[in-house]
């Protein structure tokens, strides 16, 4: 496995380097005097799919499976400019990709490391997510015409468990203390390949990298 990870190109880990870097600012900016603390709930509606190398007519699979639990903490970054905050948590959601042939949804555990600066206006904010997120796939179903109920995948070393990347995104927020709600578009790119690229020929290999469109709402309690 190492060796098919270590063919990941230099400039993916100089990207996911650099939002490392921006994730972790607000982390190390708590000398400020506004600080806030959230603890909510998320779900809504993806697009996911896969980006093959070669291409397999791939086509992007919806999915209603996703749900967070998430924290998020506000706070000034030296004292004087009130935008900067850090969210994590745990988000139970799918991969998957679909070609002529086959539909495979996988079933996944991620955990988001999100820096999310907010503009105040009013009782709104306007959000803006940028950061990286860690994933393990836990299974796998495949659905064909012969198959139309699914049949697990027997995950192997050809499948890779762990997944990480970076993601970005958009919302809007009405703050009714002690309740939040948000509306989000976020999207998520991996950065580590679903499968071994010599799963089906040691001489044309196959890369394929996940991605996820998500629509979500969510509640959250000021504590």
């Amino acid at each position: 496995m190492l060796r098919y990870l270590s063919r990941l190109k230099k400039g993916k880990w100089q990207v996911l380097l650099t939002v490392l870097m921006l994730t972790g600012i607000p982390a190390g900016a708590q000398t400020n005097s506004h600080k806030e603390h959230m603890i909510g709930v998320r779900g809504g509606y993806a697009f996911n799919g896969v980006s093959f190398n070669p291409d397999r007519k791939q086509k992007m699979v919806p999915s209603y499976i996703n749900a967070s639990l998430l924290y998020t903490f506000y706070h000034d970054l030296w004292k004087t400019m009130p935008y900067f905050g850090l969210q994590t948590g745990f988000t139970y959601t799918q991969q998957g990709y679909q070609t002529p042939d086959l539909k495979r949804v996988y079933q996944v555990l991620r955990i988001p490391l999100t820096s999310q600066f907010h503009i105040d206006f009013w009782k709104m904010r306007l959000l803006i997510n940028l950061g990286c997120f860690g994933s393990y796939r836990m299974s796998a179903v495949d659905y064909t015409i012969d198959i139309p109920d699914g049949q697990q995948v027997a995950f192997d070393c050809n499948h890779l468990y762990l997944d990480y990347g970076i993601q970005g995104g958009l919302g809007l927020s009405l703050v009714l203390r002690p309740f939040e709600f948000q509306i989000e578009a976020n999207y998520f790119y991996s950065l580590s390949l679903i499968e071994n690229p010599a799963l089906y020929s040691n001489e044309y290999y196959s890369y394929g990298y996940p991605s996820q469109l998500l629509f979500t709402l969510g509640i959250f309690i000021h504590l």
